[in-house]
């Protein structure tokens, strides 16, 4: 699967499994009631930098069990919410995440976002996050009528998070 063509927000597809050590298979949480993550609430501005899980209901015991114990957890209109740190040793790549510097993560923080998603082999995740690979290119190409390999060698290959996507209750 190609996260990146789907429509979740940033924040799912590149902070999202920096929060499991190991997590069995991305698909079981799209079989519960996972609509997006965030890195804020409007409503609850004491969790500002603090990644918001948005569940439609209340996430079963079995699935719960895979996530990590949030820091806390509140209901409000649009479902129930689970707050969670992010990892200390992932805090560098939160903060490139924020202005879009995705071929900046560590390797680690791109070994593990590529292996939930399953997106090991040549995706346009992985064109993303190492600035290379055919699937990328033929997506920019396809898509936009854009050849990759005419950017600056600085330029990142996705664009950075629109922030009121990325915080719940903005839009």
């Amino acid at each position: 699967m190609d996260i990146l063509v789907f429509k979740y927000n940033y924040t799912t597809k590149f902070i999202l499994p920096l929060l499991f050590k190991d997590f069995p298979d991305y698909n079981k949480l799209f079989k519960e009631p996972f609509i997006d993550a965030y890195i804020a609430d409007m409503a609850n501005k004491n969790n500002d930098d603090k990644i918001h899980l948005l569940f439609a209901d209340y996430p079963s015991l079995a699935f719960q069990q895979l996530l990590p114990k949030p820091l806390s957890e509140y209901k409000r209109k649009e479902g129930y919410v689970f707050i969670y740190d992010t990892p200390n040793k992932y805090k560098d790549d939160y903060l490139k995440f924020l202005v879009g510097n995705y071929s900046k993560f560590t390797e680690d923080a791109k070994t593990k976002i590529l292996s939930f998603w399953q997106a090991e082999s040549d995706t346009i995740l992985k064109g993303v996050l190492y600035k290379k690979g055919n699937k990328i290119k033929e997506f920019y190409k396809k898509s936009l009528d854009v050849d990759l390999d005419e950017f600056a060698p600085s330029a990142e290959w996705w664009a950075q998070p629109n922030i009121e996507q990325e915080i719940l209750g903005l839009i």
